[in-house]
């Protein structure tokens, strides 16, 4: 989570760098508005867009990199269940029963999946 305070850092001052200098934004200032509630009320509700966007590919990742830690033994220790975790226990009787890898395989791909679609379709409403 701390690695990617930069770059939520970036998006929003380049997103208020953009919004500041839209015509409403003078409109409000030339209408009495205070410098922080222009900030609050007109500017930060819209650079907010893409870092809704940011977040979803961030839980995207978050989960991937989280079941392939615990997967591979270096994640959250074994008393906690975990995709990852589960999925790696199942692994010794993937001879005898396939089925039991089937349940964390399908739940870590539906869960990347929809994180993904959800931030592309953001991100593509963020583009309109």
């Amino acid at each position: 989570a701390l690695a990617e305070i930069p770059a939520f850092g970036r998006l929003l001052r380049g997103g208020i760098l953009v919004q500041r200098e839209r015509e409403y934004v003078t409109a409000a200032r030339v209408g009495g508005s205070s410098g922080p509630r222009v900030l609050v009320r007109h500017i930060l509700p819209n650079a907010a867009d893409p870092l809704i966007v940011q977040v979803a590919v961030s839980l995207t990742v978050a989960v991937f990199i989280e079941g392939a830690m615990s997967f591979l033994g270096v994640g959250v220790r074994p008393p906690e269940p975990t995709l990852g975790s589960v999925l790696s226990q199942s692994m010794p009787y993937l001879a005898q029963a396939p089925h039991f890898a089937a349940g964390p395989l399908i739940t870590v791909t539906a869960l990347v999946l929809g994180l993904s679609l959800i931030a592309e379709a953001l991100n593509r409403e963020v583009r309109r």
